[in-house]
């Protein structure tokens, strides 16, 4: 990695482009979080994995192999058994998850955010993998820079601006910044992962992944939330199949 690595512009355009993707997943995701519960929400974020290894084998030309097609059977198999307790029809879980307009959000989040994850990969690769190799801490400055502008806009044109924000700032601003330092945190250690020469972004994004377990019992300890074990044996088989993705 150079020391004196000059910025492109298309290093540039790549990195705003990645920010507002990643802006708009993260909206989605949080209007989804405001109404399923947790235990439910988190385990269907580990279907990130199979969004992220599909379009990184389309647009990356990443290899998949069998035991990887296994994993995205499994995370399947691992949602049918979050939502099957309810219903008699062999196929009515997969209609139940695919018609909750909030679930919906989560899915349309992931596949943004996996969009997001083959650019930064392309930005902040290797050369020899075919990045641009821009240095890591460059690119978490500019596109954490650029979310935050895409937010303070988002707030202007579609809610109550900096009112908001003030209001957000000045009532939570303690949760906010543990939120931004503990984020700020696996953000650098994810993408000085993917930043590794060698290291495919189909199979470093799965191990963040693992956090859905975690909040699956914790949350739904927490919020009292039912059926805990069910979900979280649904979502243990998800981790697995996303670990054989990982493989």
């Amino acid at each position: 990695m150079s020391q004196n690595h000059v910025l492109s512009l298309k290093a540039i355009e790549l990195i705003y482009l990645a920010s507002l993707l990643s802006a708009l997943a993260f909206l989605f995701i949080a209007k989804a979080l405001r109404h399923i519960a947790i235990s439910g929400n988190s385990p269907l974020l580990v279907f990130g994995p199979v969004f992220t290894a599909i379009i990184a084998v389309i647009l990356l030309g990443e290899n998949m192999t069998l035991v990887q097609a296994a994993g995205i059977i499994l995370i399947v198999i691992g949602a049918y058994l979050l939502e099957s307790h309810a219903h008699q029809n062999i196929l009515e879980p997969f209609k139940h998850i695919l018609r909750i307009k909030h679930t919906n959000h989560i899915f349309l989040g992931l596949f943004l955010y996996a969009l997001c994850s083959v650019i930064n990969k392309k930005i902040i690769g290797a050369p020899i993998d075919g990045g641009m190799g821009v240095p890591v801490f460059t690119f978490i400055a500019l596109i954490h820079f650029f979310i935050g502008v895409n937010f303070v806009l988002m707030m202007l044109f579609f809610h109550d601006g900096f009112k908001g924000i003030e209001r957000g700032l000045k009532n939570n601003w303690k949760w906010l910044l543990l939120a931004g330092v503990l984020a700020l945190g696996y953000r650098l250690a994810q993408h000085y992962a993917i930043s590794l020469p060698g290291v495919l972004v189909s199979l470093a994004i799965p191990i963040k992944r693992l956090s859905a377990l975690f909040a699956t019992l914790l949350g739904g300890e927490l919020f009292h939330e039912k059926h805990i074990l069910r979900r979280s044996l649904a979502c243990t088989v998800m981790i697995i199949g996303a670990v054989l993705i990982l493989l």
